[in-house]
């Protein structure tokens, strides 16, 4: 008996051709990606997916190939839902509200050991990695919609491996040996 397919949501932010002009679109809609929405938001090109599979990882690999595939000139630059989350975010992703996630965060409930924030952007806004705290929550069953913890990782994983693609084109080759050297000390770990 094959996995269930369960339908999962997601957007690619991609840059390269105009996805929104009528070619694009048909080669679009020709290579699978009919279950996603095309758009631009202040400048960023995207498609919005609704991909049915029997996985996370499934679905955004075969939306990723249906992209590449029609648009080979095309190049994904992100993926959202975001690896970086305010506490609201953190809340609408749980199930929990708003106050309870401060509350976890502030060690004054639960079982204490929250991950602790990545980022200030000010005095008051502080930022998560998603996928620490979706392993967090998951771990000690602290939310009350479904976390996927594998999905948080991949994705972090991906838009990191984007990342570093982007800023390496831009530094100069002796700068590269660094990046190389911290890339040489990384195992991918492997089950």
């Amino acid at each position: 008996m094959s996995p269930a397919k369960k339908t999962y949501t997601f957007t690619l932010f991609v840059r390269g051709a105009d996805v929104l002009s009528d070619e694009s679109m048909d080669a679009l809609f020709e290579a699978g990606c009919d279950d996603a929405t095309f758009g631009a938001r202040d400048g960023a090109q995207y498609g919005e997916f609704d991909r049915e599979a029997t996985s996370f990882s499934n679905a955004l690999a075969s939306a990723i190939h249906n992209m590449a595939s029609a648009l080979p000139s095309l190049e994904i630059v992100r993926v959202e839902p975001d690896d970086l989350v305010s506490m609201a975010t953190i809340a609408e992703r749980s199930g929990r509200s708003r106050e309870s996630i401060r509350l976890l965060a502030a060690e004054q409930r639960g079982p204490g050991g929250f991950p602790p924030p990545v980022a200030y952007v000010d005095q008051k806004t502080r930022l998560w990695h998603w996928p620490d705290v979706a392993h967090w929550l998951t771990e000690h069953d602290k939310a009350t919609l479904d976390v996927d913890p594998e999905a948080a990782d991949l994705v972090a994983a991906l838009n990191a491996a984007y990342d570093l693609r982007e800023h390496t084109r831009r530094l100069p080759t002796a700068a590269l040996a660094l990046i190389d050297e911290a890339l040489s000390t990384c195992r991918i770990a492997r089950p």
